[in-house]
């Protein structure tokens, strides 16, 4: 039921009778010029803003007390018969309601611009003629709408986007507890504005469609309705309902709601051009000669959204599973379809045999472990943590990405460390990472790539291209797309034919492999490499359908030796578990800082990421199957090795004694068997010495490899 007042506000402004109208004055503003202004015609002179049926806005300025104050003048003409007879009998005007409406958020401390008059002309029969409603002037105010699409395309930034997202979830959910339910809370009618500390504050306008109710009464059901109209993509739009129910999740009464609504509003907006043909031409027309010769929209497809997240180190996903599957290339699904006919027979034997042959081959352990560095990101903690790591002995090989949307400054900086690097002995490996930019204009890639070859080709040992190409957040959708970025790789390649790359650089375990490699030119590739996750919580032991750790290196390198990539053993050049409690620092945790309950997201404690990391370098490397593991990374605060959340204090977390010593345990040895002769859910690895002695490294699923 609605409420008929807002009890812990001050008292509701008491209706004045003037000139034949109606007017409530906030008590602010009550002064003559007001009431003048309430009731005369709208001077021609003031700024008309909009001007649509029987609705105009427009700009004046009231002199209060020989002050100007910029206010909006909002004027309803007569509602048709047909409205009026829907329309509340006991509610007032839509002046009325809006102006209600705002009162009761003003007092709340709810953003909305201060509500200064309202007044109604009737008949004498109680009918509307007329009814204006006057507020506040905010100046410089942006929405909604606009800002998003700022940030999808001039500032696509993670932390800037969320922080948006959670003031204006915040905002919502505040107004909703007031007891106001918009109905018409689209983007546009979100307005924005930077305070002086540079804080979003949000503001709610349009409010002549509302409906109040007594504070906190309001349903989830209503909630969900209200949110309907709020445009983003479908991922977005998940995280900020999350923000709206302080990290808990939407209730199911309010996701049934709102998809109920969307979906009706959905209809009702298609068929917008049959309702009002004249007007919606009108619209397109004015778009058109706006816009002139320029494209619709520099985000013209659902594919070209990308944005960087600068905690997890990754892009954040724009839409949910359901919704990527339709944006999906259906060519993708026919590659893969068409080489599992064509070649699983063959994969399948091939997997057979490097199966069996695991841990059945001696393997060298020097180099094979390498660790990720990042460019620009507290590069002396990094290489300090590095020469502690080494402690005197054999120089580990380091990895570095390469961004493309970080620009010319970061790829001269690559060339840089990379000297610096190869100059301390280091074997040093680059990764190309791309963007969706890159796949729409590859002028900046191919700079990228001419820029960097041509100052390390003399000594780097490898370029990987590409940067998880299975997975459509990091921008490609279509196979063929990876194709693209092969290009300026094939060309460098033919100058330089010694010059070693590196991929798909496909992520996790999945089924798309041979549609990728179907779909480019394999003989670019000198060694197949790749980013192999384990459960994201669980023991590198576990099993992920029918294939453990083991049994994933030894089917992808199946897939090396089925597309004739002349290295058949693979190069992992990703891998780490994410940690408990890193937040949004955490590659699989919320991208914002959940202020309330909130889902642990699969992660691994401290303790259990030092042991998965120790067993899972062992198993892939003696497994025969890989030739290099490089940890992601030395220095995060989400995943790595030393925890650099004070820059000034970075922090050394257990996963570094473990690795310092297993490196030290394995120093000039090679892995020579498996020993089967032990206790259940033990595993026992033999090395040999070069003095030709020899030791055991043995664990369980709970326990570190111990010596024995």
């Amino acid at each position: 039921m609605a409420d008929s007042g807002n009890q812990s506000a001050p008292a509701f402004p008491q209706m004045q009778e003037f000139r034949g109208w109606r007017i409530w004055i906030h008590p602010n503003w009550d002064f003559a010029e007001t009431r003048e202004m309430a009731v005369a015609e709208t001077p021609s002179a003031t700024e008309t803003l909009i001007s649509r049926g029987h609705e105009k806005v427009a700009k004046d300025t009231l002199a209060i007390a020989g002050t100007p104050r910029e206010v909006i003048v909002k004027t309803y003409g007569a509602p048709g018969r047909l409205r009026e007879f829907f329309e509340p009998k006991d509610k007032g005007s839509k002046a009325f309601r809006a102006f209600r409406a705002a009162w009761i958020l003003s007092e709340k401390g709810v953003g909305t611009p201060e509500p200064v008059a309202v007044a109604e002309r009737r008949d004498a029969k109680g009918r509307l003629l007329e009814s204006r409603l006057i507020t506040a002037f905010v100046p410089a105010l942006t929405n909604l709408r606009a800002e998003l699409y700022r940030i999808y395309t001039e500032n696509p930034d993670c932390e800037t986007l969320m922080t948006l997202l959670l003031r204006v979830a915040d905002a919502i959910r505040a107004m909703h507890d007031c007891g106001i339910v918009h109905r018409d809370l689209g983007n546009q009618n979100v307005a924005l504005k930077k305070d002086a500390r540079g804080v979003w504050k949000v503001y709610f306008i349009d409010l002549d469609r509302v409906r109040i109710f007594r504070a906190g009464t309001l349903t989830d059901a209503q909630r969900g309705t209200d949110c309907a109209r709020l445009a983003m993509p479908s991922d977005f739009l998940r995280v900020f309902f999350k923000m709206y129910f302080h990290g808990g999740g939407p209730s199911p009464e309010f996701a049934k709601a709102e998809a109920a609504e969307r979906r009706r509003y959905r209809f009702h907006a298609n068929l917008r051009p049959l309702r009002h043909p004249i007007r919606e031409y009108r619209i397109r027309a004015r778009e058109r000669k706006a816009r002139g010769n320029a494209p619709a929209s520099p985000l013209s497809g659902v594919r070209e959204l990308w944005i960087w997240d600068t905690r997890s180190e990754q892009p954040i996903p724009a839409y949910r599973t359901k919704e990527r599957r339709k944006y999906h290339a259906f060519h993708n699904v026919w590659l893969m379809l068409r080489e599992f006919v064509l070649h699983g027979f063959s994969l399948r034997k091939n997997y057979r045999k490097f199966k069996e042959q695991s841990f059945r081959e001696s393997a060298d352990f020097s180099q094979a472990i390498g660790m990720a560095l990042e460019l620009g990101v507290n590069w002396k903690i990094q290489t300090d943590c590095l020469a502690r790591l080494e402690d005197g002995g054999e120089k580990l090989p380091v990895l570095m990405r390469v961004y493309c949307h970080k620009g010319r400054g970061h790829w001269r900086e690559a060339v840089e460390k990379s000297r610096e690097m190869h100059a301390r002995g280091n074997a040093v490996a680059l990764a190309f990472a791309q963007d969706r930019a890159a796949l729409r204009d590859g002028s900046a890639w191919a700079e990228m790539i001419r820029t960097v070859i041509a100052g390390t080709q003399d000594f780097v040992e490898f370029y990987e291209v590409g940067h998880a190409v299975n997975r459509t957040k990091w921008g490609i959708w279509d196979f063929r797309e990876y194709a693209k970025l092969l290009e300026p790789v094939l060309a460098a390649k033919k100058e330089n034919p010694r010059l070693r790359f590196t991929g798909p650089a496909c992520i996790d375990f999945d089924f798309h492999v041979p549609g990728i490699l179907a779909a480019i030119p394999c003989e670019v590739f000198s060694a197949f490499s790749h980013h192999l996750y384990v459960d994201r919580r669980g023991a590198p032991e576990n099993f992920q359908g029918r294939f453990d750790t083991v049994g994933k290196c030894a089917m992808i390198r199946a897939f090396a030796k089925q597309y004739g990539i002349p290295s058949d053993k693979i190069i992992v050049s990703e891998v780490n578990w994410p940690l408990l409690n890193t937040h949004e620092w955490s590659p699989v945790g919320s991208p914002y800082n959940v202020h309330g309950p909130s889902a642990v997201p699969p992660s691994a404690s401290e303790e259990d990421y030092a042991k998965f990391m120790c067993r899972y370098l062992l198993l892939t490397i003696a497994s025969g199957h890989v030739s290099r593991v490089y940890w992601w990374r030395l220095v995060h605060r989400g995943f790595g090795l030393v925890d650099d959340s004070d820059s000034a204090n970075p922090r050394l977390r257990p996963a570094f004694f473990a690795l310092k010593k297993l490196l030290a345990q394995l120093a000039g040895t090679r892995f020579e068997r498996r020993i089967f002769d032990v206790p259940a859910g033990t595993w026992a690895l033999e090395f040999s010495r070069a003095d030709g002695s020899r030791f055991t490294l043995r664990w369980t699923i709970d326990s570190f490899p111990e010596l024995s």
